[in-house]
């Protein structure tokens, strides 16, 4: 398997890899089809600004391309090529690959080569340091933010957004590879509103790591030699062969003899394979051109977007949905609020880094029209499930009021209780976040001087975190309730309603589930949780020790799963909590399915009585990332 270090130590035998410019075609012989043939002269526009970013020495730095344009063409919704020059990650220049450009604005494309962020020096042994991976991200991250300027500019370059492919040489291949294969893994750049991904790649002596393909990402068509010692040439075939597995588009081009570098003869040939096969993948291919083209940008920071629960019976009622942002650009919050209120008074879900999966439940107001809105501050998508929703009277969904905010003062310490006010004898909906924590440990409500551990409502998994969860809380005779921390942690808490009277028995929690004493429950598990039956419980549960990025679904038991999710990891050893509405069958059964090998431990912190919710069949209300 190819890796960053592998691919790296490749290229220390060079001080310098040139892109070998492509030989000159003859005149066509039959009439000129534009894409296939070179109709035009080209215009070339130098050092434009795609995007700045930050050097290896922490200076910042302007991100330059030199756009190449078809002379006097008056066409609109061209296709794009986008090329990035060889030289090891730390030489060469946009100017060494302008033939490339040249040949395809010479059909009908708009072309561009790009400089890219270089390494200061050769990477030399540990080949294992962070500078190399820095160095191969920052290259593709740059190219990334390529392909999302031409997005940005579209109307303005007269180009179509959906047919835009990638390519280069030596180190510029492997940029352009990882491009195509990490739509779904943008790494942080300007333009962040817009997508990366790309139809496919052109690879002349490139490879990129099998384990970043997946059957989302898009194809290429490889130019290799069979004696590349630079570029292995086994490490090009590990490429294609993943890339094949994963049900993806490819050329495969080998060229016998040939080291990390092709003769004149073997660039004609290149050039004419690239040209048929961006013409038919990317200039006249049918929408999306790539299965990662499907998916949309993000949505742009400060945005409001609606959903309507009115088709689900949720008009004029307080709906309860699983709220989840994914793959935000940097960290933030999303809060649920009517359309046309102001926001941020409150949050209904927090990301702490870019590039996170974090899911929660969420008391949403349907207004008549059956529309609620939600709010993210930063970039992120948003999907949104509605698992049921509250009878008239069962919810008195006050305006959400912050009843505790330790950041104004000191952290609350280890086994510390902080407590929080509200209505004497009444059950209230409450969100809960922990941040700056201090290390892993868990956030328990409780009645005010109990004793701690039997369940828990939020987890924490390191330092630094801030996590956040919805909670159902019982304050006491005296108004009061009280949260533990298990290490040192600042706490908030937005008070978002009351339960009415009779809606819930509020029983003392109790843990119907625990994986832990066992085996991990693998892959594809439907694991039995048992509660009353005929019943909606209302669930704490979380995922330990998670083995990969994945979700958590409550289903009836057998039933097929991953229309919905209730939970949402997004990497290996985390432990996440969320809350969930669950549905007890008859004989008092239910499942929890893990799409990934995970521990699970469910506490019950009550059950809703049958009038005053109605439990429906969960459907998808919103998922931006798809068209």
């Amino acid at each position: 398997m190819i890796s960053a270090r592998r691919l790296l130590a490749s290229f220390v035998v060079l001080a310098a890899v040139a892109a070998a410019a492509p030989g000159a075609t003859a005149p066509p012989a039959h009439a000129a089809t534009r894409y296939l043939d070179a109709t035009f002269a080209v215009d070339v526009q130098t050092d434009v600004v795609y995007g700045t970013a930050v050097a290896a020495d922490g200076s910042p730095v302007s991100l330059v391309l030199d756009l190449y344009t078809p002379r006097g063409d008056a066409a609109s919704n061209r296709p794009v090529f986008v090329w990035a020059h060889g030289g090891a990650f730390f030489t060469g220049d946009k100017s060494s690959s302008k033939d490339w450009a040249i040949k395809f604005a010479q059909r009908g494309y708009v072309t561009a080569s790009i400089n890219y962020r270089l390494g200061a020096i050769p990477v030399v042994v540990p080949l294992d340091s962070q500078y190399e991976y820095d160095t191969i991200n920052n290259a593709r991250a740059d190219m990334q933010t390529a392909v999302r300027w031409f997005r940005a500019n579209a109307a303005t370059l007269r180009i179509d957004p959906d047919r835009i492919a990638v390519g280069g040489t030596s180190a510029g291949a492997v940029t352009a590879l990882g491009v195509a294969v990490n739509a779904d893994a943008p790494l942080p750049g300007d333009h962040a509103e817009q997508s990366s991904a790309v139809c496919t790649a052109v690879s002349q002596l490139g490879a990129n790591d099998p384990a970043a393909i997946g059957p989302n990402d898009a194809g290429a068509i490889f130019h290799h030699g069979t004696l590349d010692t630079i570029v292995p040439f086994a490490m090009a075939q590990e490429t294609r062969d993943a890339m094949l597995a994963a049900g993806l588009d490819v050329q495969w081009n080998e060229y016998a003899g040939e080291g990390h570098g092709l003769s004149a003869a073997n660039n004609d040939l290149a050039l004419g394979r690239t040209v048929q096969w961006l013409y038919t993948r990317v200039a006249t291919a049918t929408f999306p051109c790539a299965p990662a083209m499907r998916f949309l940008p993000r949505r742009p920071a400060a945005s409001t977007t609606s959903i309507d629960g009115a088709s689900s019976g949720a008009a004029n009622r307080i709906g309860v949905v699983s709220l989840v942002a994914v793959d935000n650009s940097l960290p933030g919050w999303v809060q649920s609020l009517p359309c046309g209120a102001a926001a941020g008074g409150s949050s209904n879900l927090n990301a702490d880094a870019p590039g996170q999966i974090r899911a929660t439940l969420a008391i949403v107001p349907f207004a008549a029209d059956g529309r609620s809105c939600l709010h993210n501050q930063v970039p992120t998508h948003l999907v949104a499930d509605l698992q049921g929703y509250f009878q008239p009277g069962a919810f008195d969904d006050v305006p959400d009021q912050r009843v505790l905010d330790t950041r104004n003062g000191t952290r609350p310490g280890n086994g510390s209780q902080t407590e929080i006010r509200g209505l004497p004898n009444r059950t209230a909906v409450v969100s809960i976040v922990a941040t700056e924590t201090t290390r892993a440990g868990y956030v328990q409500v409780l009645a005010c001087g109990s004793t701690p551990g039997a369940t828990s409502n939020l987890n924490i998994d390191a330092v630094g975190q801030t996590r956040a969860v919805l909670a159902f809380v019982r304050f006491g005779a005296d108004g009061r309730a009280c949260l533990f921390a298990q290490h040192t942690t600042h706490l908030v808490a937005d008070l978002q309603g009351y339960l009415g009277a009779g809606a819930v028995d509020d029983i003392a929690d109790v843990r119907v589930l625990d994986t832990r004493g066992g085996p991990v429950p693998a892959a594809g598990s439907q694991i039995v949780v048992r509660g009353r039956p005929a019943s909606t419980a209302v669930v704490s549960v979380v995922a330990d020790g998670t083995s990969a990025a994945g979700y958590l679904q409550f289903l009836p038991c057998g039933a097929t799963p991953g229309a919905v999710s209730n939970l949402n990891t997004d990497a290996a050893g985390q432990t996440v909590a969320g809350l969930a509405f669950v549905r007890f069958d008859t004989s008092g059964e239910a499942c929890v399915y893990t799409q990934s090998a995970t521990h699970v431990v469910v506490d019950v912190q009550g059950y809703l009585d049958v009038t005053s919710f109605s439990d429906i069949a969960d459907v998808r209300l919103l998922d931006t990332r798809t068209r």
